[in-house]
């Protein structure tokens, strides 16, 4: 493991100028053809950006264990199985995987220019596809200050492994989610998240709300460790 000296300071990523120049010239339409749509969730307050659940590399293994979190996952189901929904999430995943570069930087340009809220949500359905993803991910929060990104995964060996050279943007609030109902928060990772943990000292306030976040920003906030979700 390199030491902290040696690791990847949290600067703009190198080449982003020629990027920026590129992408700044495109339309909204340009870019979304490129990267996809930004998705929309209803309970959000901000936009996000969703990948298919069924490519959930661990999520698809606790899929068939009984009393994990994603046993009954709720974008297995629902509205995230209708036809349409499935496109776009498939638009976006290929677009990852086809080009992460260009999906970055093409990615940076939509939500500068879609975002207005301060925040974005990674990942309503979907997760890490491997260190590389998360590197884009930290890249395009870098390039955007002005926005709090917050990322649940489960993907722990990614995220240990990308931390061995790199360092998370400040503006990025990584959450390990625990992998089952009511179990306690992975000790090992400063934010985290649970569902139906018995001695959480911070739930999610969406269920006495109408299922919405309103005015609470509780998840992208790096002062509150670990947010206890109700199973959905």
């Amino acid at each position: 493991m390199t030491s902290n000296s040696t690791k990847q300071s949290t600067t703009t990523p190198t080449g982003g100028n020629y990027y920026t120049k590129l992408y700044a010239k495109h339309t909204i339409k340009q870019l979304e053809a490129i990267t996809g749509t930004l998705s929309q969730p209803s309970k959000m307050p901000c936009h996000g950006y969703s990948l298919p659940a069924s490519m959930c590399t661990t999520g698809g293994k606790l899929h068939k264990v009984e009393n994990s979190v994603c046993k009954s996952c709720y974008a297995l189901k629902g509205r995230y199985v209708f036809p349409n929904v499935q496109s776009a999430l498939v638009y976006r995943y290929n677009s990852l995987v086809r080009n992460p570069v260009i999906w970055q930087h093409a990615l940076t340009e939509l939500i500068r220019r879609k975002e207005k809220s301060g925040f974005f949500r990674w990942h309503d359905s979907g997760d890490l596809q491997g260190v590389y993803h998360l590197r884009h991910i930290n890249n395009i929060a870098l390039s955007l200050p002005d926005i709090k990104f917050w990322l649940p995964t489960r993907e722990i060996r990614i995220l240990r492994d990308f931390k061995q050279d790199n360092i998370l943007a400040p503006n990025l609030v990584v959450r390990v989610s625990s992998f089952f109902i009511s179990q306690q928060p992975h000790r090992a990772f400063t934010h985290t998240s649970t569902v139906g943990w018995s001695n959480a000292t911070h739930s999610c306030p969406a269920p006495t709300q109408s299922n919405k976040c309103a005015d609470c920003r509780a998840c992208w906030d790096t002062n509150i460790h670990n947010i206890n979700y109700a199973l959905h």
